[in-house]
């Protein structure tokens, strides 16, 4: 009898233990962060739109000066442990430090299971701090069971008072394909950031229709419906801007191209390679189309943690952002010492003439900096 008790009991703190693992993998898990405490980084934002369609939004500095653009990538903030707070934490003393005028995300924000909320409070940060925001989404955005769908995500953020993100034209593929165009307090056009989904995984009718094989990546990139919204969109944006007009593109998994320009010995201009090149697994076109195009200076991305290079690739620059966030893997998990950490965030000064400078920070070198 009392063996019989013991394992009833052991069944019953199994289940018990079961049950607690399922229920906190699938709970809310809200962001453990004060945001209705957040100060405003200005009482009047920095930009103000002046236009806006299904797939563009246009925004005028309110003020003298270069337009300063911040980007955050692969942040996950899935809100089940320490890390999201770590991360959102860091987000906003950069935004605080650098006080700028858009902050752009690169995919992979808002991550796991039931992440409606999640989403929600990222977008009251923004409203709180008075700052614009938008970006891309990642190959994780939806790819959990419990989570909201892309569609909703993208809903959610573009209902936000300070999110200039769109869905795009319903007639091509995905959630997040736009335009940004930015301009300084005069009116005068300075830089576009194109925004495109890039998905997250290839279909089996991909791998068909590409011809790939097992040893090419399984990740998806921009389709055909998009990289000819993009080469229609430079077109007509050359005819309103003139032949000055310039652009960057921000996309959340790489180009092909980074691969073939890193195995090409193309020196790097900053930054390292610390891992595998996780690229789009089929040639989409994209390059083609942005070297037609010749509006398109940069092309920046997301997606492999611990790489933080740029290089030039027949007259482009294609660079990885500096990840943001601590929930996935990376060198804060392979025993770095602290210093070494990636974790950042990308900052991009554009002058009056478009030209801009591009820099990577660091939490850890900010956070020092600060504390002195």
């Amino acid at each position: 009898m009392k063996k019989k008790g013991l394992i009833i009991l052991c069944a019953v703190l199994a289940l018990l233990a079961a049950g607690g693992g399922v229920g906190y993998s699938f709970l809310p898990h809200p962001l453990n962060y004060p945001i209705r405490s957040l100060a405003p980084v200005a009482e009047q934002p920095a930009m103000t739109v002046t236009e806006e369609t299904e797939d563009s939004v246009t925004l005028r500095k309110t003020a003298p000066g270069d337009v300063k653009v911040l980007y955050f990538t692969d942040s996950h903030l899935d809100g089940k442990n320490a890390t999201s707070k770590d991360a959102v934490g860091n987000m906003v003393l950069a935004i605080q430090k650098e006080r700028p005028d858009l902050v752009l995300f690169c995919g992979d924000n808002v991550t796991s299971g039931m992440n409606r909320k999640r989403c929600r409070q990222l977008a009251r940060i923004f409203e709180q701090l008075n700052v614009f925001w938008g970006g891309t989404l990642g190959n994780h955005e939806g790819d959990n069971g419990w989570s909201i769908t892309r569609d909703e995500m993208t809903e959610i953020f573009a209902a936000s008072d300070r999110c200039v993100m769109r869905k795009g034209p319903a007639d091509i593929d995905g959630n997040g394909n736009y335009v940004i165009h930015l301009l300084n307090a005069e009116g005068t056009h300075v830089q576009s950031v194109f925004c495109l989904d890039t998905f997250d995984e290839v279909t089996d009718e991909q791998r068909q229709r590409y011809g790939m094989t097992e040893e090419d990546s399984e990740y998806d990139g921009a389709h055909e419906n998009q990289v000819a919204w993009y080469a229609q969109k430079a077109e007509a944006l050359k005819a309103v801007y003139g032949d000055g007009y310039r652009s960057v593109m921000l996309l959340h998994i790489p180009l092909p191209e980074y691969r073939a320009a890193v195995d090409g010995g193309a020196p790097f201009l900053y930054g390292a390679k610390n891992e595998g090149i996780c690229c789009t697994g089929y040639d989409n076109g994209l390059f083609r189309a942005i070297k037609d195009a010749g509006v398109t200076q940069a092309v920046y991305c997301g997606h492999d943690h611990n790489n933080s290079f740029g290089v030039e690739y027949e007259g482009i620059i294609l660079s990885y952002l500096e990840t943001s966030g601590y929930g996935s893997y990376g060198l804060h998990k392979k025993g770095y010492p602290e210093e070494e950490w990636l974790q950042g965030y990308s900052v991009m000064e554009i002058a009056e003439d478009g030209s801009y400078a591009f820099r990577e920070e660091t939490y850890y070198r900010m956070n020092r900096e600060m504390n002195k």
